[in-house]
C-alpha cells in the first residue's frame, strides 16, 4: 500500500488512518479464529484440517459399524498418533459397553502384524498386559517356540535319559540300584550284556569290580556292542604262573553322557 501524506503537515491523511485502523481490527479478530481454525466447520477431504481444541465426536445409531475408513489404493487404512505421556490415555481405545467383542483383526498374509518398541532396552518393554486369566485359543503356554507341552516334556525326558546312568550288575547278571539301564544278561563266565534305556554310543563308560568280589587283582573291562548296549568282561587276578581267566564278578557300571 502506498503511503499518502499531507503535503503540508507530513502526517497521514484521515482516509489512510481509517484504513490502517480497519486492518488492525481485522487482524485482531482473525488471530483467535486461527487458533481453532475449522472448529465447528465440516472436515475437508484431501487436505489437512484445522487443530481442534476439544474432542471431535462422530456418533452413530445403527446395528452395523458407525464409521468406516478405507483405502482403495495400495496404502494403509488409517493412522492414529498421539503424544500421551505415561499414565495418560493411550492413542487408541476400543470399548464395548455391551458383552460382545471390543476388537477384531483380519489378515490374508503370513504375518498378522507387529508390536514394536523404540525403547533402547528391549528387555524392559512389554508388548501388552492383561488381567484376564483364561486360556487364549492359539496363544497359551502349551505352545512355546513351535512346540507343544507334550513335545517339551518328551525332550526333557530324553535329555534326562541321556545323562549319567548307573547300575550294579551282579555276578549272576542281574541289575541292582539301576538308573538308566533296563536289562542285563550273563552270556558266559565273566561276560555280561547290559542294555541302557537310550543311545549311549557317544557316552563314556566306567566299570569296576564291586563289593565282596573285589579281590586283589580282579579287573573288569567294557566294550561297545550297539547304540544302547555294552558288554562287561570280568577276570581273575591271575598269578605269576597263570594268566588272568574269565570269572564271574559283581561290578559297578557308570555311563556319563
Amino acid at each position: 500500500m502506498s503511503r499518502i501524506t499531507n503535503a503540508f503537515s507530513g502526517r497521514p491523511t484521515g482516509r489512510v488512518v481509517t484504513v490502517l485502523a480497519a486492518a488492525t481490527v481485522s487482524a485482531a479478530i482473525a488471530a483467535p479464529m486461527a487458533i481453532g481454525s475449522n472448529e465447528g466447520e465440516p472436515m475437508k477431504g484431501g487436505q489437512r484440517n484445522g487443530t481442534y481444541s476439544s474432542e471431535t465426536k462422530v456418533i452413530a445409531n445403527n446395528s452395523v459399524f458407525g464409521t468406516r475408513q478405507s483405502n482403495l489404493g495400495g496404502g494403509g487404512g488409517a493412522i492414529y498418533g498421539c503424544r500421551a505421556a505415561t499414565g495418560a490415555e493411550g492413542c487408541i481405545e476400543a470399548s464395548n459397553l455391551n458383552n460382545g467383542q471390543a476388537f477384531n483383526f483380519r489378515f490374508n498374509g503370513a504375518l498378522g502384524g507387529s508390536i514394536n518398541t523404540d525403547l533402547a532396552k528391549k528387555d524392559d518393554a512389554r508388548p501388552f498386559t492383561t488381567n484376564a486369566t483364561g486360556v487364549a485359543t492359539g496363544l497359551n503356554a502349551d505352545r512355546v517356540d513351535g512346540k507343544d507341552a507334550q513335545q517339551i516334556q518328551d525332550e526333557t525326558l530324553a535329555a534326562a535319559k541321556a545323562g549319567t546312568k548307573t547300575t550294579i550288575v551282579t555276578s549272576q547278571g542281574a541289575l541292582a540300584n539301576q538308573r538308566g539301564f533296563t536289562a542285563a544278561a550273563r552270556e558266559a563266565e565273566g561276560k555280561y550284556l547290559v542294555t541302557a534305556d537310550a543311545d549311549i554310543s557317544k557316552c563314556i563308560p566306567q566299570v569296576t569290580v564291586y563289593g565282596t568280589d573285589a579281590t586283589p587283582g580282579s579287573n573288569a573291562t567294557v566294550e561297545a556292542v550297539s547304540a544302547n548296549q555294552i558288554r562287561v568282561r570280568t577276570q581273575s587276578a591271575g598269578t605269576a604262573d597263570t594268566n588272568p581267566a574269565p570269572v564271574d564278578r559283581q561290578v559297578a557300571l557308570t555311563v556319563t553322557c
